[in-house]
């Protein structure tokens, strides 16, 4: 069988057991090797083969990390072809790169306020009405940017100031969680669905009840996706002349670390940013760098003075 045939059924079989956004991005990662392999029969391919093309990717400028999630894509394709009885590589022998500890990009509240700035309040351009809103709203509630512009319509509690919202990545611990945010913020997103509004009278929307739509072109009533807004956050960095490029997980950290600071424990933090798991919280109780020098100077002098 090819391979490009294979990665159709293995599509049909996966389509009702994972997300399709999960789905979506097998196939993506599948496609790229089938075509890195021209399209051979699913028993020519070994495991050398794919450790090749692992090889050249890095060559080319992939970093180790990014090789992690087409591995997993490549092992499940090829144990469901193993399952299926066809002669493939066995999906152990496919080995998974370590992954490298990055330091997580942490915005500061300098640059949210610089950026902002640039994002008058009184503006009637819908794309800087839209922008306010959404920052704001990441930077209150620390939530990931899927779960931002997931949001409906119907989620938002204006006169409460929350949203009920289906966490992202619990794996079944927390499925849905509540999102809290301040007067500016509502603020802000009272005059977009305002503005909001006027736009969907003279435009038919692809996705009437999407909180956060395209407000240009042929974008205009589809729903933002994540991509969308590290776009526009990337361009407002740049034109403000930030010297490192923010994104939307940064204002995530950012939340993560101003909890910690003001005494929130693992729990606490957890249950606000929605992590799978207490694990994921607590690298926000760790000290920063700046905090930990700090305090060991602190300590260093206490112990000097004690053993004087």
């Amino acid at each position: 069988m090819k391979f490009n045939e294979a990665i159709e059924k293995f599509k049909t079989f996966y389509g009702l057991k994972i997300k399709a956004k999960s789905l979506c991005g097998y196939e993506l990662d599948l496609r790229q090797f089938c075509l890195y392999m021209h399209n051979p029969h699913i028993e020519e391919i070994n495991d050398e083969h794919i450790i090749s093309y692992f090889n050249e990717m890095i060559n080319l400028g992939w970093k180790q990390n990014a090789l992690l999630p087409k591995s997993i894509a490549i092992r499940k394709f090829f144990q469901y072809l193993s399952n299926k009885g066809y002669n493939v590589v066995r999906h152990e022998l496919i080995p998974i790169p370590q992954r490298i500890y990055v330091m997580p990009r942490v915005a500061e509240k300098w640059e949210y306020d610089k950026v902002m700035n640039a994002l008058p309040a009184d503006s009637t351009d819908s794309r800087v009405i839209r922008n306010r809103a959404i920052i704001n709203l990441l930077y209150d509630t620390g939530a990931r940017v899927g779960e931002i512009v997931s949001l409906n319509l119907e989620d938002m509690d204006l006169v409460q100031r929350i949203a009920i919202i289906k966490t992202e990545k619990s794996r079944g611990v927390s499925p849905i969680r509540r999102i809290f945010w301040e007067k500016e913020t509502n603020d802000d997103l009272q005059r977009w669905i305002k503005n909001r509004g006027k736009i969907a009278v003279k435009t038919p929307f692809k996705d009437p009840k999407a909180l956060f739509v395209g407000v240009r072109n042929w974008q205009t009533g589809k729903r933002l996706t994540n991509s969308s807004v590290s776009i526009f956050m990337r361009h407002l960095s740049r034109e403000n002349g930030l010297e490192r490029v923010l994104n939307p997980h940064s204002f995530r950290h950012l939340k993560g670390n101003d909890l910690s600071r003001m005494g929130a424990n693992n729990s606490t933090i957890s249950q606000i940013l929605g992590h799978s798991s207490l694990a994921s919280s607590y690298v926000y109780t760790m000290m920063s760098g700046k905090d930990l020098g700090e305090t060991a100077k602190s300590f260093n002098e206490k112990r000097r003075a004690l053993n004087n």
